[in-house]
């Protein structure tokens, strides 16, 4: 899926209380654990720490100034890491926290944050039976651009 953005962004809006911040290397525990637990029912995987940590961070296209989480309190609610290209790499919203509005205003502050860096459309990859996810990006006005057999 994709959204062109050369059209208006507009600027998300934040549940009460939640914080959002960029990621650093001590939030990983954090983080894998977060996505082990959004992907334990498939939609998507995660190799184990001790693989995953050293694969992200070492990838030509991480930033960490891309990886975006969201805290309620001491809870690690969403976060998103994204890939300099301006794909959105994984997108997860702690099960507690959804119908919350995290997951948009995570997709809108991306979008925000690749215009300014110049990049014409974000892009992600979801899986065609998702349909919550599939719902969610065509909300923020992501649409689709190809469907890919498997």
């Amino acid at each position: 899926m994709r959204i062109d953005l050369r059209s208006e962004i507009p600027k998300p809006t934040w549940p009460e209380g939640s914080s959002l911040r960029t990621f650093h290397l001590s939030d990983g525990p954090r983080l894998h654990a977060l996505l082990e637990h959004g992907y334990r029912r498939g939609g998507g995987g995660v190799e184990t720490y001790g693989v995953w940590l050293p694969a992200l961070t070492g990838d030509s296209e991480f930033d960490p100034e891309l990886v975006f989480l969201v805290e309620v309190g001491d809870d690690l609610a969403a976060a998103v890491i994204c890939w300099t290209s301006a794909f959105v790499k994984d997108l997860v919203v702690h099960e507690t926290w959804r119908r919350h509005g995290l997951g948009e205003a995570l997709l809108r502050h991306v979008f925000r944050i690749f215009t300014v860096r110049g990049a014409g459309g974000v892009e992600l990859k979801v899986q065609a039976q998702n349909a919550p996810a599939i719902r969610l990006y065509e909300r923020v006005g992501m649409r689709t651009v190809e469907h890919l057999g498997g």
